[in-house]
């Protein structure tokens, strides 16, 4: 994977079918969103992806996972990414609290 400074965003959103990314699309790019678990390597999921893409993959409620989204133009170069967002643990919150460890 390149390493590009974060230029995008995207946001991660827990629904019932399971993880919803949302992201914006400019003109002439095409949206290709990265999956990986714990000490994995990184998988494409979804090659010209729309927004919102859906993640229906099943996934055990002890599993983490993060996402990045990386775009590229007509020619496969690939010009920008968005940051790193990750799937806590459901039983964990996602920043641990000093208030929720007690």
């Amino acid at each position: 994977m390149l390493t590009l400074a974060p230029t995008a965003t995207l946001e991660l959103h827990l629904v019932p079918a399971g993880r919803r990314l949302d992201f914006t699309i400019s003109p002439a790019q095409f949206a290709y969103v990265y999956r990986r678990g714990r000490g994995q390597h990184w998988e494409c999921v979804a090659r010209n992806a729309c927004s919102p893409y859906l993640d229906r993959m099943p996934i055990s409620p002890d599993a983490t996972y993060e996402y990045v989204v990386q775009y590229r133009d007509a020619s496969g170069l690939v010009t920008s990414k968005t940051p790193i967002v990750r799937v806590a643990p459901a039983m964990l919150p996602a920043i641990p609290s000093w208030v929720s460890l007690r």
